[in-house]
């Protein structure tokens, strides 16, 4: 009995030896980038959960502790990271930090001033293509013993990236130059990709004022716009006033979506379904 002890300790060193590297990232989409690169490499864990609005979001006390382990923080450029980031480099000095929009081509916020990037990339194959890389190269120099592996999956995620582009250009190709109704301005890049208009109900985060609303009935009328995207971080009764005034429907569309092919998919599907 007096080697029970022991042996506890022994197991107890040999689970916290095994445990994988923590890669912490801003909102879901990002958890399949990363997980595109590193595979079964490191652990990921998400700060925004599903249902979760990050311009709002607060980390919980939990979050925060778990931060405490992580080796790379891969930001997104969400809202809520203005004021919590500083908090989490404070609770982990040495963790790298990543910003995932590093050495990209962004795009305004639509409806925001001009210095304020639009941070939903990942609605871009080639971008989310071009940060993989850039994250790939982060984590060769993080665990350079698993370089190889970083490489290998990075090479295999870049070629599903490239095909779904090639699948969405020939999908969107028949509604190239035709505008799209959503409440949130979340779809500028998957826009600017393929050739598409994104119009907002919302406008720098606020609900249009009677007038702006009677303008956008006419716009959304001439443009013979029948869908609605909504999203379910947002509420959608504006949307429902515009959908009655237009005869359009709603489609719930989520850009928060953690598997990034399908949800570009079903875009495109629900895109292509407005003109038929």
């Amino acid at each position: 009995m007096r080697f029970l002890p022991f042996l506890l300790l022994i197991f107890t060193l040999q689970a916290l030896a095994a445990k994988k590297a923590l890669v912490v990232v801003s909102v879901l989409p990002q958890k399949t980038i990363v997980q595109g690169v590193a595979g079964d490499l490191v652990d990921i864990e998400v700060m925004v959960g599903k249902g979760f609005n990050p311009a709002t979001y607060q980390p919980s006390p939990r979050q925060i502790a778990r931060l405490s382990r992580a080796v790379l923080y891969v930001r997104a450029g969400m809202p809520f990271e203005q004021s919590w980031l500083p908090r989490f480099t404070a609770v982990n000095p040495a963790m790298a930090i990543l910003d995932m929009r590093e050495g990209l081509k962004l795009l305004p916020a639509q409806g925001h001033h001009a210095q304020d990037a639009d941070p939903h990339i990942w609605t871009d194959p080639e971008l989310v293509k071009q940060h993989a890389q850039r994250l790939r190269d982060r984590l060769d120099a993080l665990f350079p013993a698993h370089k190889s592996r970083f490489d290998e999956n990075y090479s295999r995620f870049a070629a599903r990236l490239n095909a779904l582009d090639r699948e969405l250009q020939t999908t969107l190709a028949p509604v190239r130059g035709e505008s799209f109704l959503v409440y949130h301005p979340a779809w500028s890049y998957f826009a600017h990709r393929y050739g598409l208009k994104q119009m907002a109900v919302e406008h720098e985060g606020k609900e249009p004022n009677p007038r702006s609303l009677a303008r956008l009935i006419e716009t959304a009328k001439r443009a013979h716009i029948h869908t609605i995207l909504v999203q379910p971080q947002h509420s959608a009764a504006t949307a429902r006033v515009l959908a009655d005034a237009i005869g359009a429907k709603l489609v719930q569309m989520d850009p928060l979506e953690a598997d990034i092919f399908s949800a570009l998919r079903k875009l495109a599907a629900a895109l292509t379904a407005q003109k038929s």
